[in-house]
């Protein structure tokens, strides 16, 4: 059973409004047991994470690199259990100090409720592509 657009849209904002508050206890209760997290291919070391277990890796091990995150959506679209979002993502180094500031397009798809699979895009057709006609990067 899919979430609705309605459940779909309250788990995708309460997902991005818990990494934002570095809140991994509220981050990782909103993760389905099979969830999949693909960085963008572009992405220098991109990480592909598939299961609970290694996502929950991935996210405990982002503050050993980053001393600050914050996804600012500029863009939020929604469709069944898909939410397109085109999003302005800051970083900063914890060990460099060296600030990031890029637009990346996500494409997430909800499942029973739950967040299960994101995946990060450098251009906008192939994440649009994945948005409407489903898959992922």
């Amino acid at each position: 059973m899919s979430a609705v657009a309605g459940g779909t849209e309250e788990v995708v904002r309460a997902y991005v409004a818990a990494c934002n508050g570095d809140d991994l206890e509220a981050a990782l209760a909103l993760l389905h047991p099979e969830i999949e997290l693909h960085e963008a291919e572009t992405l220098p070391g991109a990480v592909d994470a598939v299961g609970f277990e290694e996502v929950r890796r991935y996210l405990e091990r982002f503050d050993t690199h980053w001393s600050s995150f914050n996804w600012e959506p500029l863009e939020l679209e929604f469709t069944g259990d898909r939410a397109l979002m085109r999003a302005r993502l800051q970083l900063v180094g914890r060990k460099s100090g060296i600030e990031v500031d890029r637009e990346w397009i996500y494409v997430f798809v909800v499942r029973d409720g739950k967040l299960a699979r994101q995946d990060g895009f450098d251009q906008m057709d192939d994440a649009r592509a994945a948005f409407e006609h489903g898959g992922g990067g």
